[in-house]
């Protein structure tokens, strides 16, 4: 496959995830909101960490299905881009599912694209190179974006906890999206790098779990839950392993720029996806999860957000 050729298929499996994750964030509310009368006194932290733990089991028996277990056989430099991105993954993970608890999907999806922004600062720092004007303007689009979705106060210049701990989030995820492209790791084979990094976060969720749970019988209580369970593979394979495991592979012949503006599209979706999916899924998991509004704070930091991505692809970046 010629360069380019395989510069726009790799953009258009991007677009294609971006998709499934924006349609994911309403199963991760859901999954919250069916685990938390199973977790009666435990913390929100504890929710959080507890109910990613699955996502990322998933993720790696996967791997080891499409694989084999020799997808499990690391090299030196392979191990440490696996540690590397599952501590920034699962520093964002938990925060951004906190966060969740605190806010709706659709502005969870909205806050966590503040690593637009960041990427571009990234990319300048690691490459001591100034990225284009249009990158700025476009991060500039998207710094407004957030401003708006994430009501901040500005007599007082402070957000609630949940837009606070996904802003939180947006920054160890800008990190996470960099190191795909880092020329360090890239001889290294991606379904390993993933499968390290995956079973690496499966062991953090679970101490933290451990070490958060106030009644032991919580840590199995979801378990029982069927539909806890099939919201938990389902929003893995959408949402957060299946895209992952794609993305590490295809993200590395596009500029970082480019990828961290085209996932921007995902709050969209979520955001158009939670007028209509919470009402189904409170009926099928009896749940109350209502249908979500499209607010004028949504609809016009979500169009600044989208701009970006319209314009950051009239006038790409070139690549380092």
């Amino acid at each position: 496959m010629n360069p380019r050729a395989r510069h726009w298929t790799a953009l258009s499996v991007l677009g294609a995830l971006t998709v499934t994750t924006g349609c994911s964030f309403v199963l991760f509310k859901a999954s919250v909101l069916v685990q938390a009368p199973l977790a009666l006194g435990e913390s929100t932290w504890f929710i959080a960490a507890h109910n990613l733990v699955p996502r990322f089991v998933v993720g790696v028996l996967l791997l080891m299905a499409i694989f084999g277990v020799k997808v499990l056989q690391l090299t030196r430099t392979e191990k440490i881009q696996a540690a590397f991105m599952a501590v920034m993954s699962f520093a964002g993970c938990l925060a951004q599912t906190d966060g969740l608890q605190f806010s709706t999907a659709a502005t969870t999806a909205f806050l966590t694209q503040f690593y637009v922004i960041l990427i571009p600062v990234w990319w300048a720092f690691v490459h001591r190179r100034l990225p284009g004007a249009m990158v700025f303007f476009s991060g500039a689009l998207v710094l407004a974006g957030v401003a708006i979705l994430a009501r901040i106060d500005w007599n007082a210049f402070r957000v609630g906890r949940g837009e606070a701990e996904v802003l939180m989030a947006a920054v160890f995820f800008s990190v996470l999206l960099c190191s795909v492209n880092w020329p360090g790791f890239a001889r290294n084979r991606p379904e390993r790098a993933v499968a390290g990094m995956f079973l690496l976060e499966s062991l953090m969720f679970c101490a933290v779990s451990v070490v958060t749970c106030r009644t032991p019988a919580n840590l199995m209580m979801p378990y029982f839950s069927p539909n806890w369970i099939a919201l938990a593979v389902v929003a893995s394979l959408l949402g957060t392993a299946g895209p992952y495991i794609l993305i590490n592979h295809w993200q590395r012949y596009v500029t970082t720029a480019e990828a961290g503006v085209v996932y921007s599209v995902a709050p969209v979706i979520a955001a158009f996806t939670e007028i209509f999916a919470p009402g189904y899924l409170s009926r099928w998991l009896g749940i109350d999860y209502a249908d979500q509004p499209l607010t004028s704070a949504l609809l016009i930091g979500g169009a600044l957000i989208l701009a970006a991505n319209i314009l950051i692809q009239l006038r790409p970046p070139a690549p380092a």
